[in-house]
């Protein structure tokens, strides 16, 4: 590992681009050392802090962050390592075992990586403490629930743990396949353990983190899954005083957010009781005694987060004189009119529901799903080769106008066989990576608007009108069902695979 040079007396110097050749990930991991000011070799070791997901520094601003605490003398001299992720979605987990995808699989040569050849040989090579009650390991959102996970288990190497946004809906079971709240993984693995009585743990939920509520109980999912383990921590013998909870109001699960709340993780973990300028001008946020913590006691105070509209979604307001012109449609499509492969789109609309008046919910859904997200982390792919959230948008929204297209003409009596069309092609095809998520979202409005328009025209006997498309029986009533059905698998398949890698 290479010298490092200092800066101006009074910041901290940042010593970038460290490498470290690990046995167990069988990768090099880069490194980046944060070195505070006046930092001295001879001196008593360091208090540290071991970052996950290190490459964030800078859209952290953790640097300028740091400059400004230490100036009003707000912290006592840390050093920081920031270890930037490889296999995030592989790396990043709980040691003990994956998740029900498989994810997660190399947590435990993680962990090992930490313990055996990171925390050794920055010891050697910086003036940094081995005392585990000066040891904090930290992360974001899935490395959030890595950095946990090492702390509960190894309190012999650190005993204090900062969590943003952690991921800790972590579980065993798909939420289509019988899940129930014991299939979280990192809570079972706290209720089948004691915590050490020197641990302390920093969490942080945003209300804006997500939009998920999979129990229908008011509360987003992962304030909700947050709450329940800081419960199961404390019902272990833990002290409530040993867990700090910050709730951020409109927070979201991105590194603004967390940049912004940063100040008061770095007070918890290394301040010296000096009051920051942060203090005054900090996100609002909510203390929550912890007679509330467990999310079930919590039903009173719901916490959906509010929805920002933007004007443009104005053309999806419901109607507020006239109603719709045509009745709910409530009957679903018999099984001989549609191709067999649509039934898995169509089974996503529950009986006795409009199929109409779900198309119109779900855009609402994108539009929460999509609005926190920023043009990279919709650049986001969960797997080589797998569409990118930008791409999957742009599909549901090619098929949406595919189908709607079929179900026009049929309802108008057109009898020709009409094509199919390749979607491994179209998606490449799309340019939906070279443009804005706003533009994107802006598009769905639209299309979406028009999709409702029409299908309110149908009557019902048009609705049972029926033609040929892509060699297969296709009624206009099976179309109508089959868009909001192909959208909401396509929802399922956002929250569950790549939402959780943000």
């Amino acid at each position: 590992m290479s010298q490092f040079f200092p800066t101006q007396r009074q910041t901290v110097t940042v010593v970038r681009n460290q490498f470290l050749n690990s046995v167990p990930l069988e990768r090099t991991v880069r490194l980046d050392i944060v070195l505070p000011p006046g930092y001295d070799p001879a001196a008593e070791p360091y208090p540290v802090l071991y970052l996950n997901d290190g490459q964030d520094l800078s859209r952290l601003r953790l640097p300028a962050i740091l400059n400004g605490m230490y100036r009003r003398q707000a912290l006592r001299p840390f050093v920081l390592v920031a270890v930037h992720a490889g296999e995030r979605i592989r790396e990043y987990g709980t040691a003990a075992r994956p998740d029900f995808l498989g994810r997660g699989e190399k947590a435990g040569l993680y962990t090992e990586f930490v313990l055996r050849e990171l925390m050794p040989e920055v010891q050697e090579q910086y003036n940094i403490t081995a005392d585990p009650r000066l040891v904090v390991v930290a992360g974001f959102s899935l490395s959030g629930l890595a950095a946990f996970d090492l702390v509960w288990h190894h309190p012999d190497a650190a005993r204090r743990a900062g969590v943003f946004s952690g991921s800790f809906w972590w579980r065993s079971r798909a939420l289509s396949e019988g899940y129930t709240d014991a299939d979280r993984i990192m809570h079972g693995l706290v209720r089948h353990g004691r915590p050490h009585p020197q641990h302390q743990f920093w969490l942080q939920t945003g209300t804006q983190d997500e939009t998920n509520d999979r129990n229908h109980n008011g509360i987003i999912d992962s304030i909700e899954d947050t709450l329940d383990l800081m419960a199961a921590i404390t019902r272990g013998g833990l002290s409530e005083s040993a867990v700090r909870y910050v709730e951020v109001v409109d927070g979201r699960h991105n590194q603004s957010t967390w940049s912004y709340v940063m100040p008061d993780f770095l007070q918890w973990a290394f301040g010296t009781g000096v009051p920051s300028a942060w203090s005054a001008s900090r996100p609002q946020m909510k203390a929550i005694p912890a007679h509330f913590w467990e999310s079930s006691r919590r039903l009173i105070r719901r916490r959906h987060p509010s929805l920002e509209k933007k004007t443009f979604l104005n053309y999806l307001a419901p109607p507020s004189a006239p109603a719709p012109p045509m009745a709910p449609i409530t009957t679903p499509p018999t099984p001989d009119q549609y191709l067999a492969y649509y039934a898995a789109y169509i089974r996503h609309i529950p009986e006795g529901a409009d199929p109409i008046a779900q198309l119109q919910a779900q855009f609402w859904q994108v539009q929460q799903l999509a609005g926190t997200l920023s043009d990279e982390q919709a650049g986001l792919a969960y797997a080589p080769g797998k569409w990118t959230i930008k791409e999957v948008l742009v599909h549901i929204l090619d098929t949406e106008r595919i189908m709607a297209y079929r179900a026009l003409r049929f309802a108008r009596g057109d009898q020709q066989n009409l094509p199919g069309f390749e979607q491994n092609d179209y998606v490449p095809n799309s340019g939906a990576n070279d443009r804005p998520l706003t533009d994107i979202i802006a598009e769905y409005a639209a299309v979406r608007a028009a999709t409702i328009a029409l299908f309110r025209t149908f009557t019902p006997t048009q609705l049972d009108r029926a033609g040929t498309a892509n060699n297969g029986p296709a009624s206009v009533r099976a179309l109508v069902y089959i868009v909001p059905g192909h959208e909401a698998h396509h929802l399922n398949v956002l929250r569950e695979r790549y939402l959780p890698l943000l």
